[in-house]
């Protein structure tokens, strides 16, 4: 590793080995250089640096839940069908489906870093890659590789964050309204609380380490307490949400959850739009996973959030205030509840258990984020300076605030900085 010292005044870097590029990597997935949209991930060939031993244990645990996740996710479906609950079937499955229809394509179409390489490619070759994600496939080969041949591919990464994102934070909601309207009574069969119980805390796990991965993918160096903070912090985030929301849309069945997932939606697009850091179209595609959690990193600058997480948090506080106080007026219907009375209440002390700790555990982690703080165009040593008028990156991949305070030179020559 550099010395302490290192990339200070007068200082330069030692050398180190060349790292391998991935290029674009995971940050490069989500926002592009052109505030575009998503990009394509090549599927590097090779080995690359071995994996630390917590990085390895990281990807070992997320493939265990993620297969944790799909199969009981699976099994909730079935105790739908044959329970002939309809409509909580028609939202679990569309889910599901939607998720693994949405990273099909994208492994199918978006595997091809290159003009060259799209064009070589054949519709059997395409159809093939859908078919192994589909099936579950990749997501096993693609560990296989993370762990034991060199650790830096991003398609584990990518494919756990679209699992957590498309499915695993839809399916909770899914799922806990189910427990909220339906579970509790003497109509369902024994084993559907023990079920969708162990689905839910598997989806909360999920989305809590697709987006801590994540986290860790876009930078350079990221400590294993800082990952694993994050990791708890977005399990609260989610849980409060999709609780707090169900208990909410239980009281106001069957419209209340359609009205205040639009409303937010609508509020999502508002301040895509006034901060204008991606472009609006691009802006109506990620509102829909900005409903039920906060997507981008931490360590990213304000400047390249699409809603900034002062904003986001914001309406969040805002809308949980409401909310709650809905819940508390009505919860003369919460107690008339016979058979449920004791899963509407175990709702009401975990959402606002997760609720506590999400906010007891954001300036932490916000704390620490600003003290590493990057822009979302940083791909890799050399690659410190954004291309667009929204980068003011001014060739470091250091925040403004450590430039101005003299932790770095800015009269480096153009070149490229060393390889890390």
């Amino acid at each position: 590793k550099s010395p302490p010292c290192a990339g200070r005044v007068g200082h330069r870097p030692a050398p180190r080995p060349p790292r391998r590029k991935t290029r674009p990597r995971l940050a490069s997935l989500a926002w592009s250089m052109d505030r575009g949209g998503f990009q394509s991930c090549s599927l590097d060939e090779g080995v690359g640096p071995v994996l630390p031993k917590w990085e390895k244990s990281v990807v070992v645990s997320a493939l265990l839940v993620h297969v944790a996740d799909v199969g009981l996710d699976i099994l909730v479906i079935l105790l739908f069908f044959t329970s002939a609950q309809w409509g909580f079937l028609l939202g679990s499955a569309g889910v599901v489906l939607g998720a693994w229809v949405v990273s099909g394509l994208y492994v199918s179409f978006g595997s091809s870093g290159n003009a060259a390489g799209a064009v070589a490619d054949t519709g059997r070759d395409r159809a093939q890659r859908f078919l192994l994600n589909f099936t579950q496939v990749q997501i096993f080969a693609e560990a296989y590789r993370c762990i034991f041949q060199g650790g830096e591919t991003d398609y584990f990464h990518t494919l756990r964050l679209l699992e957590a994102l498309l499915e695993a934070a839809p399916n909770a909601l899914v799922q806990l309204y189910a427990l909220a309207l339906w579970a509790g009574t003497s109509s369902a069969p024994a084993i559907a609380l023990p079920l969708l119980r162990a689905s839910v805390l598997a989806s909360f796990l999920s989305v809590g380490l697709g987006l801590a991965m994540w986290e860790q993918k876009v930078q350079f160096r990221a400590s294993c307490a800082y990952i694993m903070g994050v990791a708890l912090l977005r399990g609260f985030e989610v849980a409060s949400r999709t609780i707090t929301l169900a208990l909410f849309s239980g009281i106001t069945h069957p419209y209340g959850l359609i009205w205040v997932l639009a409303i937010d939606y609508a509020i999502m697009v508002v301040i895509v739009a006034r901060h204008r850091s991606v472009h609006l179209t691009y802006g109506f595609f990620v509102a829909i996973p900005l409903v039920l959690v906060s997507l981008e990193p931490f360590v990213w600058r304000r400047q390249d959030h699409a809603v900034p997480k002062d904003s986001y948090y914001g309406v969040r506080v805002l809308e949980s205030i409401v909310m709650w106080a809905f819940i508390m007026k009505e919860q003369s219907t919460i107690d008339s509840q016979v058979d449920s009375y004791p899963l509407w209440i175990m709702g009401e002390v975990l959402a606002l258990t997760a609720t506590l700790g999400l906010y007891c555990l954001l300036p932490f982690v916000w704390r620490a984020a600003r003290r590493q703080e990057l822009s979302r165009d940083v791909d890799d040593w050399g690659d410190d300076k954004g291309e667009d008028d929204y980068s003011g990156s001014d060739g470091s991949y250091l925040s403004g605030n450590e430039e101005e305070g003299g932790l770095v030179s800015t009269e480096e020559p153009a070149g490229e900085l060393p390889p890390e």
